[in-house]
Order: C-alpha cells, then sequence, then structure tokens
C-alpha cells in the first residue's frame, strides 16, 4: 500500500468560524475555506497571494485562472468571489483530498481536472491563462518537480500578455528552493518579486513565500506598501536587491533537480 494510501487526510469543522473548513493531511492543515464568505482567506500567504492579484488583475475584471493544486478550493472560490464570471481550472492528482473535500460543493465557473499537474500545464494552450497559481503540496511536502526551468519556462507559455504567476514555495534559510526557483522566473519572465513576512526572510523560522512573475512589468512599489500596512505584514524583494537575495542561485533541471522537502530544515515543507 502506498503512503498515500496510508496517509489520514480529514476535513473539520472551524469551531470559532461556523461556516469555516480546515483540511487536515497526516494533521497538517493544508488548506482552510469558509463556504458562505470566500473572500475570508485565513492562511497568511494567500493573504498575500490576494495582496498581489489585487494589485495586477484589479477587482472586479474576470480572468482565466489555472490553479496546479487545488485542496479545498480557497483560492478559486475567492477569485470567483472577486471577479464573478472567471473561468477556472482547477487540477488536483489526489483522490483523497477530492473525496474529503466534495461535501463543500464546486466552484461556479470552475473545472476540476482531475490530472498531474506537470502533463496539464504541457497540454495548457499558449497565452490562454491570466491568472496561474502553483501550490502542489502532498501533505506538508512540496511537490517541486515543476519547478524547473523547463516547467517556469511551461508556465509562462501558458500566461496571456497581461498574465500573473504565483507561487507559494515553503522554505527557511538558506532559502535552498526558493532561491534557485527565482533565478528561473528571473530567466522565463520578464519581472519578478518575492513576497513573505519579515520574521520569514531574517531566518527566524521557516515560512510561505510568494513568487511572483510576469510576461510584463510588475508594480513592486504598490505591493510593497500594500504588504507593509496590511495586518498580516509582509516584505518584498524585488531588483537589485532580489538580485542579492538569489546570490548567484541557478536554475533547477531535470538532470539537477531542487533538494528534497526536509522537516528537520524546514526546507520546502510546511
Amino acid at each position: 500500500m502506498s503512503a498515500r494510501l496510508r496517509r489520514s487526510v480529514e476535513l473539520l469543522r472551524d469551531l470559532d468560524r461556523p461556516s469555516g473548513w480546515v483540511l487536515l493531511v497526516d494533521g497538517v492543515e493544508q488548506s482552510y475555506v469558509d463556504v458562505e464568505d470566500p473572500t475570508h482567506l485565513e492562511f497568511e500567504y494567500m493573504q498575500h497571494m490576494a495582496m498581489v492579484i489585487d494589485t495586477v488583475l484589479p477587482r472586479p475584471d474576470s480572468v482565466r485562472a489555472l490553479h496546479l493544486g487545488g485542496g479545498a478550493m480557497a483560492m478559486p472560490r475567492w477569485v470567483e468571489a472577486t471577479r464573478p464570471g472567471s473561468r477556472q481550472v482547477v487540477v488536483e492528482s489526489a483522490a483523497d483530498v477530492l473525496s474529503a473535500v466534495a461535501p463543500l460543493g464546486g466552484v461556479v465557473g470552475g473545472t476540476l481536472v482531475v490530472a498531474d499537474a506537470g502533463d496539464q500545464l504541457i497540454t495548457t494552450r499558449s497565452g490562454s491563462v491570466d491568472l496561474l497559481v502553483w501550490d502542489l503540496y502532498d501533505g506538508p511536502l512540496a511537490m517541486t518537480s515543476t519547478l524547473t526551468l523547463d516547467g517556469v519556462t511551461q508556465m509562462r507559455r501558458a500566461l496571456s500578455p497581461r498574465g500573473l504567476l504565483l507561487l507559494n514555495v515553503s522554505d527557511m534559510v538558506p532559502f535552498d528552493v526558493v532561491r534557485p526557483v527565482l533565478a528561473a522566473l528571473r530567466v522565463a519572465f520578464d519581472d519578478v518579486l518575492l513576497l513573505a513576512e519579515p520574521t520569514t526572510l531574517r531566518g527566524r523560522r521557516s515560512g510561505n513565500c510568494v513568487l511572483a512573475a510576469a510576461r510584463g512589468g510588475l508594480p513592486a512599489l504598490k505591493v510593497a506598501r500594500r504588504a507593509a500596512a496590511s495586518p498580516v505584514r509582509g516584505r518584498v524583494l524585488a531588483g537589485d536587491t532580489l538580485s542579492r537575495f538569489i546570490a548567484g542561485a541557478v536554475p533547477a533541471t531535470d538532470n539537477e533537480p531542487l533538494p528534497p522537502p526536509d522537516e528537520a530544515s524546514g526546507r520546502a515543507f510546511l
């Protein structure tokens, strides 16, 4: 029996928020959704993602979105609530996760595809996506095989001229996963920024880093101002500051992949 078949997947009601539900995989919070108020984003990194989306793709204009990793579909629900009429594709390969979240119902305008994220990305039509969200985790482990230079180049190909790519990558000093992914994004995209909580960037703890990339320019200063004023504070690295952060890291390839997730170091591990 595989590890996936043996793992525990639960959907539990939030006792403090009656319409809130949390998805746990092996006891680790994987996703959180409020079915009555989908604009409520419980996780800090999703709030950071929302800041970037609102800055680059303003409300209420609809978007064509592709989500690699679905969970309880918190972000697709938020997109539909803030941008009615959006067309979204959500890719999720874990049957146990899909079974657990089925009682929550689907997303208006959303299509669920049960497939491998990399395979779905390859078959996505060029220029057909305005918003691409990468949030691929198997329990606490980041599924980083698509974060090679070839993988992020495929992501760029899928994006429209106004397209925005967002990735949620958990890491900790010395950022052995985030820095190579940023290096790959710098090769494939015209503009890149990093948004994370200051405590994560200072190395005090592991945390979720939101990586943003676009075919055009990114309004880094506007994102930074929003993040600094947010209840969940964030710090933006862009331009020369981001170059110093990357500090010579090189993109991963199929022959030289990213280092595997590691709980002890907090690398690619929730």
